[in-house]
C-alpha cells in the first residue's frame, strides 16, 4: 500500500494531528506507554496523512494514537511522524490494519523475546531499552524464570499479583510459604509491604528451626506447620503489635531521659547543689548524660 509513496520522517506539532478514529485504552496502558516514552524516548514514529487547507497545514492520524497522547501528556510540542499521501478512506483503512496486526504481548511470550536477545548476546539493560521495559522489570522477570517460579510468572501474567509481590514471594525457599503469601494476598489478607513482613518472619522461624532440629533433632520441626492466610494475617498483626508497643516503649525512655537531662540543667545551675555534689565526691556524670546536660554535639568518644 506504501509504495506508490515514499515516507518521509518529519517533526509535527502535535496540536496539528487530527485524530480520525479514536479508541478507548485503559489507564493501566496508557500509563505505561507514557512511563516507557519519558524513560527511552519515542523509538517508533507515528504515521500521519499531511492536509493543506487555505494555505494551512493540519495532519491526520493514520497509526499511533497512544504515543500520540502520550507525548501530548508529557508537554512535548512536536512528535516525530511518518508524513504519507492518503485520502481520508485510506487512513481509516490503514489504521483499521494497524489495530488488527497489533498483538499484545502476554509476560511469557515478553520473557521468549528477552531471553533471545540475551542468549544472542545482549546485556540486561541493553535488553532493557531494546523491548522498552525498566531494567529492574527485567531483571525481576528473569530472576523468576531463573529459578523457575512458573505459578508466579503465571499470577504476574493474569494480573493478579504486581511483579514486585512476587519478587518478595519467590525469595522465600519453601514452596508451601510461597503458596501461602500468594493466598494470602491474593484474599487480600495481606498486602503490599505487610507481605515482605511476614515473609521475613517465616524465614526467620524456618532458620530457627533448622537450628533447632541440628540442636534438638526433631523438636524444631513444628516450625513447619501448614499455614493458611488467616493464620499469616494474624503473624502480621502481632508482629505490628510487637513493634507498637516497642515503640511506645522507645518513646517513654526518650520523655524520662528528656526530663532527667532537664532537671539536671536547672540544678547544676544551684551553686548550694553543686557545692554539695563536690564535698560528697560526685564530680563526674555519665558521658553520655553529660553531653546532653551541657548542650555538646554528642559522641559516643570519651
Amino acid at each position: 500500500m506504501d509504495t506508490k509513496t515514499p515516507r518521509t520522517i518529519e517533526m509535527v506539532p502535535v496540536d496539528k494531528i487530527r485524530i480520525l478514529n479514536p479508541r478507548s485504552r485503559s489507564k493501566r496502558h496508557q500509563d505505561a506507554i507514557v512511563e516507557n516514552i519519558a524513560t527511552v524516548g519515542l523509538k517508533k514514529p507515528i504515521t500521519v496523512s499531511c492536509r493543506t487547507s487555505g494555505g494551512s497545514v493540519s495532519y491526520e492520524l493514520v497509526c499511533g494514537q497512544g504515543r500520540l497522547e502520550a507525548v501530548r501528556s508529557l508537554g512535548y510540542s512536536t512528535i516525530p511522524a511518518q508524513v504519507v499521501e492518503r485520502n481520508e478512506a485510506d487512513c481509516l483503512l490503514m489504521s483499521l490494519v494497524e489495530n488488527v496486526a497489533r498483538r499484545n504481548h502476554s509476560t511469557k511470550e515478553l520473557l521468549h523475546d528477552i531471553l533471545d536477545l540475551r542468549n544472542q548476546g545482549y546485556k540486561d539493560n541493553e535488553i532493557a531499552t531494546k523491548v522498552g521495559l525498566h531494567i529492574a522489570y527485567v531483571e525481576s522477570l528473569l530472576f523468576l524464570m531463573e529459578r523457575g517460579e512458573e505459578r508466579l510468572l503465571n499470577a504476574v501474567d493474569s494480573g493478579t499479583i504486581p511483579i514486585a509481590i512476587a519478587i518478595s514471594i519467590a525469595r522465600s525457599d519453601d514452596k508451601e510459604v510461597q503458596a501461602a503469601l500468594m493466598d494470602a494476598y491474593s484474599d487480600g489478607s495481606l498486602k503490599g509491604k505487610q507481605l515482605a513482613i511476614v515473609r521475613r518472619l517465616l524465614d526467620h522461624r524456618r532458620l530457627k528451626g533448622e537450628r533447632a532440629v541440628h540442636t534438638h533433632g526433631a523438636k524444631g520441626k513444628s516450625a513447619g506447620r501448614s499455614m493458611s492466610p488467616e493464620a499469616l494475617r494474624r503473624m502480621y498483626l502481632r508482629e505490628s503489635a510487637r513493634h507498637k508497643m516497642l515503640a511506645k516503649k522507645i518513646a517513654l525512655t526518650h520523655a524520662r531521659l528528656a526530663f532527667i537531662v532537664q532537671a539536671m540543667r536547672e540544678m547544676m545551675k544551684d551553686d548550694g547543689f553543686v557545692t554539695l555534689l563536690t564535698r560528697e565526691g560526685l564530680t563526674t556524670l555519665p558521658r553520655v548524660l553529660e553531653q546532653r546536660v551541657s548542650g555538646e554535639k554528642l559522641s559516643w568518644t570519651s
